[in-house]
């Protein structure tokens, strides 16, 4: 099981390295970016959350600690992805 969170936080970790050298590149579409930015942030956060929940999971049931860890880590990257998106022309930010 460790070792699943190890290659989840090796994954963001390569996601934010893609997103920074596409961006210096100048070839990255703004939503892309924020897509990997979100997707980088939150395994990483993910893989740090799990392992506390891996750690706790003597006082709470397992499938409900993890239930409770996935639906956290989509809520946290649906919001981040929505707020590195830019607003549309006419609105303010």
């Amino acid at each position: 099981m460790l070792n699943l969170l190890m290659l989840a936080g090796s994954v963001g970790l390569v996601t934010a390295t893609a997103a920074l050298w596409l961006q210096k590149k100048g070839r990255v579409d703004r939503r892309l970016f924020a897509g990997l930015i979100a997707t980088a942030v939150t395994l990483s956060l993910f893989s740090v959350v799990a392992w506390a929940a891996i750690a706790i999971a003597r006082v709470a049931p397992l499938a409900l600690t993890w239930a409770l860890v996935g639906t956290l880590a989509l809520l946290f990257a649906l919001r981040l992805y929505r707020e590195l998106q830019l607003p549309p022309p006419g609105e303010p930010r």
